[in-house]
C-alpha cells in the first residue's frame, strides 16, 4: 500500500510533524500523493499548483481538476502563476525554465505556509528512468545518485519506493481519473523515449535499476571525502579556475561536476567524462547553455561584448563598459599592478590615446619580444579565457597597442629611463 510506503519514508527520515506543502499538477502521481497523504492523516497539508499556461485550455482544466480534488479532500489549495521568462527559455529550454519557475513558486508557498518540506511525487519508475538517462550521458557515480529522497532545500520525494503500476491501482481503487499531460508522450523528449523502453521491463528490472541510486548515494559519502582532499581551485561567483588537477580521472570528473553544479544548478545530463578529458587541453568547450570550459577555467557564458573605442588624455578619463580609465604624467617608475601600468612616450609626444577592445587582426609586441605577434595568440598563450578576451581594454597610441590591460605592456612603450615622458594608466571599476 502507498500509505505503508509513506509511513516508512517519514519514519526513516525522522519527519514527524507538518505542515507539508504538496506539489499537485493534477497528473496520476501527484494526485495519488495528495490522496495518500490525506488518508494518512499525520500532517497538516497545503496543496500547491503552479499553472504555466503552456497548453492553453488543457492547463486551465488541470487547475480545475486540482481545485475539485482539494475541495473533495478538504485540503487547502494555493495556486500560483508559472509564467516563463523568455530569456530563461532561450538559455535553458522550456522544460528547464518551467522547472525553475515551478520550484521558485513552490518555495514561496512553503514560506507563506510556514512549512519545512515540499513533497513532490517522483516515484520508482521516475528513478529508474533517471538512472538510465544518466548512464546514457556518462555522468559518473555522482549522477547515478539519481533523484534524492530528501534534498537540502527541503524538497522530499515520499513515493520513490512506489511503482507507477502501484499508483495506478491505488487511483483505480478510488475511482479517480487523473489528468494526462500529452507532452509526457512526446517522443522528442529523451525521458519519454526511455519511459517507453522501460515499459517493456518487469517490476524486478525496474527495482534493480532504481536501486542503483541508493547504492551510489552510499558510496558517494565516502568518495566525497577524497574529492575534498583533491580540490585545489580558485572559485568566484561566476567561475572556477582549477589551479591543479589530480591525475586520477574519476577525481577530475567529480571535481568538475561539483563546480558545474555550483555555477549552474539547473545543468542536466552533462557528460563530465568527456569534459574532464579536455579540462586542461586549452580548447573552448561548451558545458551547458550557461557554462563553458577553457584553459582550466569553468565559467559562465557571457553575452557578446559590443565594440567600444573611447578617447583618453591626462585631463579626459575614458569611461568604458564597467570601468573608468585614467592616465596622468608621472616621474616614478613604480611597479605595475593588475589594474595599472607605467608607460613611456618620446619626449614631447602628444599624450592623446584611445581605449578600445580588440579587433580582428590586432598585433602586439609583448615585453621582451623582438617582434610583433597576433594579439589573439598572446591571449591564448596567457590562457585568457575566450569569454573575457573581448572585455579586455587596450591602450592605443598612434595606432599601436601600448598595454593589454592586466596582461602585458608593449616592448615599444616600456619604461627605460632617460629623457622621455612617462605616464601611469590605471583602471578602476565603475560603481553604479
Amino acid at each position: 500500500m502507498i500509505t505503508d510506503a509513506l509511513h516508512r519514508f517519514f519514519a526513516a527520515h525522522a519527519i514527524e510533524h507538518g505542515p507539508l506543502v504538496v506539489a499537485v499538477s493534477g497528473g496520476i502521481d501527484s494526485s495519488a500523493l495528495l490522496i495518500a497523504l490525506a488518508e494518512l492523516g499525520a500532517f497538516e497539508l497545503v496543496a500547491a499548483h503552479v499553472n504555466h499556461c503552456l497548453r492553453g485550455a488543457e492547463s486551465d482544466e488541470d487547475e480545475a481538476f486540482v481545485r475539485d480534488l482539494c475541495a473533495t479532500l478538504g485540503v487547502p489549495l494555493r495556486v500560483a502563476a508559472g509564467d516563463l521568462d523568455a530569456e530563461a527559455v532561450r538559455h535553458r529550454g522550456v522544460e528547464a525554465a518551467a522547472r525553475q519557475v515551478r520550484h521558485a513558486r513552490l518555495h514561496e508557498i512553503r514560506a507563506e505556509a510556514g512549512a519545512r518540506y515540499i513533497c513532490t511525487a517522483h516515484q520508482k519508475n521516475d528513478q529508474a528512468e533517471t538512472i538510465v538517462m544518466r548512464l546514457m550521458t556518462g555522468g559518473g557515480i555522482a549522477a547515478l545518485r539519481g533523484i534524492h529522497p530528501v534534498r537540502d532545500d527541503g524538497v522530499i520525494r515520499p513515493l520513490l519506493e512506489v511503482t507507477r503500476a502501484e499508483i495506478e491501482r491505488f487511483l483505480a481503487e478510488r475511482g479517480i481519473s487523473a489528468r494526462f499531460d500529452r507532452s509526457n508522450a512526446d517522443p522528442r523528449f529523451v525521458r519519454n523515449r526511455v519511459r517507453v523502453l522501460l515499459r517493456e521491463l518487469g517490476a524486478e528490472d525496474i527495482d534493480n535499476i532504481a536501486s542503483v541510486a541508493a547504492q551510489a548515494r552510499q558510496a558517494w559519502e565516502i568518495l566525497e571525502r577524497a574529492v575534498d582532499a583533491a580540490e585545489d581551485v580558485e572559485a568566484t561567483a561566476d567561475s572556477t579556475r582549477f589551479r591543479s588537477l589530480p591525475a586520477d580521472a574519476w577525481l577530475r570528473q567529480a571535481l568538475l561536476r561539483r563546480h558545474i553544479t555550483r555555477l549552474d544548478p539547473g545543468a542536466r545530463d552533462v557528460d563530465v567524462v568527456r569534459l574532464a578529458e579536455q579540462l586542461d587541453s586549452g580548447k573552448r568547450v561548451s558545458v551547458s547553455k550557461l557554462l563553458e570550459l577553457e584553459g582550466g577555467v569553468l565559467g559562465r557564458v557571457r553575452e557578446p561584448v559590443p565594440h567600444f573605442e573611447v578617447p583618453l588624455a591626462p585631463d579626459q578619463p575614458a569611461r568604458i563598459p564597467g570601468s573608468i580609465v585614467t592616465i596622468r604624467p608621472t616621474a616614478n617608475g613604480q611597479r605595475p599592478t593588475a589594474n595599472s601600468q607605467v608607460i613611456q612616450l618620446p619626449k614631447g609626444a602628444d599624450p592623446h590615446f584611445t581605449v578600445r577592445n580588440r579587433l580582428p587582426g590586432d598585433r602586439f609586441q609583448p615585453l621582451g619580444f623582438p617582434h610583433e605577434k597576433k594579439l589573439k595568440d598572446l591571449l591564448i598563450d596567457r590562457k585568457i579565457a575566450a569569454r573575457i578576451r573581448d572585455r579586455i581594454p587596450l591602450l592605443i597610441w598612434n595606432g599601436a597597442i601600448v598595454w593589454v590591460a592586466g596582461v602585458e605592456v608593449s616592448e615599444k612603450f616600456k619604461v627605460t629611463g632617460g629623457d622621455a615622458d612617462r605616464y601611469e594608466v590605471s583602471i578602476e571599476e565603475e560603481t553604479p
